[in-house]
């Protein structure tokens, strides 16, 4: 039976360091506290994407980008 890539319990450090390197990005680009609760739920949205959406550090970052976008902003550039 193949292993699953995806939804993994365990991270590793090096899975925890492009975690927190898209966690950075994010909270400096849209002026987050990273002990606030909006942090918090960045974090758990990281995470969760990171586990079953795409382990890819430049994936990861737009995909939450995307997700963090207001609705209609990409027709407004």
């Amino acid at each position: 039976m193949p292993r699953r890539r995806f939804n993994r319990t365990r991270l590793s450090p090096h899975d925890l360091a492009i975690c927190e390197r898209v966690f950075d990005q994010v909270c400096a680009d849209e002026h987050i506290d990273p002990l606030s609760w909006d942090a918090e739920a960045l974090a758990v949205m990281i995470v969760a994407i990171f586990r079953n959406i795409t382990t890819s550090e430049r994936e990861l970052l737009e995909k939450v980008r995307s997700l963090r976008r207001p609705k209609g902003a990409e027709t407004a550039r």
